[in-house]
C-alpha cells in the first residue's frame, strides 16, 4: 500500500506543479479561459483522487495486525529533496511577493495590471509550494497536523484567505 501512496503523492505533486504553471500562464493571458478551466477541472480531479488514495492508504496501514516484515522505505530521501527545493521556492516567492507589495505601496511601480499579474503569479507559486511541502512531509512520515486542535480563529483565517484568493482569481480570469 505504501507504494500506491508514494505513486499517488508523486502524481499529486506533479498535478499541483502543472496546475500552478497553467494558472501562472493564465494570469499572464497566455492561455484562454477555456483551457484554464478545463485544466483546473482535470488536474483538480486527479489531485482529489490522489488525496483520497494517500489518506485511505494511511487507514489501511494503521489497521494492519500481526507480525509483518517492515519494508525499508527508500522514497523518503526523494521527498525530502523535493521538500527542500520547494521550501526554497516558497521562501523566494514570499520574499518577491513582499518586495513587489512594498514597491506597489510606495508607488514605485504604478502599473496596476502588472502588479496584479506579478502578485497573482507569486501567490500561486507560494501556494503550490506550500501544498507540495505538506505532501512531502506527509510522505516522510511527519504528520504535522496530527494531535493538533484547530481553533475557531484558524478556521476563520483559512476561510478569509480562501475568500481573498477566490476574489482575486474571479477578477483576474473574469469567470
Amino acid at each position: 500500500m505504501k507504494k500506491i501512496q508514494t505513486i499517488a503523492s508523486s502524481g499529486f505533486i506533479i498535478a499541483v506543479s502543472i496546475l500552478g504553471i497553467v494558472s501562472i500562464l493564465g494570469v499572464w493571458k497566455i492561455f484562454s479561459n477555456d483551457v484554464i478551466i478545463k485544466s483546473f477541472e482535470t488536474l483538480g480531479l486527479l489531485a482529489v483522487i490522489s488525496i483520497i488514495v494517500i489518506f485511505a492508504g494511511k487507514f489501511i496501514d494503521n489497521n494492519k495486525q500481526g507480525n509483518e516484515v517492515v519494508e525499508v522505505d527508500t522514497t523518503k530521501p526523494v521527498f525530502k529533496t523535493i521538500r527542500h527545493l520547494t521550501l526554497t521556492t516558497l521562501i523566494i516567492s514570499v520574499s518577491i511577493l513582499a518586495l513587489f507589495g512594498i514597491l506597489a505601496i510606495w508607488d514605485v511601480i504604478t502599473d496596476k495590471d502588472f502588479i496584479y499579474k506579478v502578485v497573482g503569479s507569486v501567490s500561486i507559486l507560494a501556494f503550490c509550494s506550500l501544498i507540495i511541502v505538506m505532501t512531502c512531509l506527509n510522505q516522510e512520515g511527519n504528520d504535522i497536523l496530527k494531535n493538533r486542535k484547530i481553533s475557531g480563529g484558524t478556521v476563520f483565517v483559512v476561510l478569509f484567505v480562501i475568500w481573498i484568493l477566490f476574489s482575486f482569481f474571479t477578477s483576474v480570469f473574469r469567470f
